[in-house]
């Protein structure tokens, strides 16, 4: 399992810089045919304790991964978690 740590405005994966997109972002780089790939991972949804997963997005040319989060002008601005890995 991965360790995700809230260092000031850094959000840290085992223990290196990790940023954030929104959907509509993750659309952005499709129609820019920015190369990009996902993958899930498991983490304990801090709201009702459940293990859930999680979408991590490696951008090609970006030294960091993507977490998938709600956009903050429509909804909470959360990490977006899912109660069964997406197909």
């Amino acid at each position: 399992m991965y360790e995700v740590f809230n260092v000031g405005k850094t959000i840290l994966l085992d223990g290196k810089p990790l940023s954030l997109v929104t959907p509509a972002g993750v659309e952005g780089w499709i129609e820019k045919g920015i190369p990009h790939s996902h993958r899930y991972d498991q983490v304990r949804d801090p709201l009702d304790g459940q293990m859930k997963y999680r979408c991590l997005y490696e951008k090609d040319g970006a030294d960091v991964p993507f977490v998938l989060v709600n956009d903050p002008d429509d909804g909470d601005g959360r990490v977006v978690l899912f109660d069964q890995k997406p197909k």
